[in-house]
């Protein structure tokens, strides 16, 4: 298992995009800001800047229950669909425990390779 948090490498495959995708689960979790937007910075038309001024105000609306289920989240490699080296999709059946919100919405994310570490680009 990578961890890119403490600085290992990630791997360029599937499963690194899931290990990836759980960091920023856990850093929602965390309400680690510097995380979730080296993470998902890409995904915001406005970039690192409108990550974060936008992340802490969807830390506010997590319940503690919310904060639990996503600091215990898993991605089910299985699950993943591969588009090529590059680009992988984590569809929302993929991601469990999942928060009301998300169950609420269910949103498909994008993820690319990019400056050697997976990101969420949509």
């Amino acid at each position: 298992m990578t961890k890119p948090a403490t600085g290992g490498a990630v791997a360029h495959t599937p499963d690194g995009a899931a290990s990836v995708m759980e960091e920023y689960h856990h850093a929602l979790g965390d309400k680690d800001l510097g995380t979730v937007c080296r993470i998902t910075a890409p995904a915001f038309d406005g970039g690192m800047k409108e990550c974060r001024s936008l992340t802490p105000v969807q830390f506010g609306m997590l319940s503690a229950d919310d904060i639990k289920k996503l600091k215990a989240t898993r991605v089910d490699r299985a699950k993943l669909q591969s588009k090529g080296p590059d680009k992988v999709l984590v569809p929302p059946g993929a991601i469990s425990p999942q928060i009301a919100m998300m169950a609420a919405q269910p949103k498909t994310f994008t993820m690319a390779w990019r400056g050697g570490t997976w990101v969420v680009v949509d």
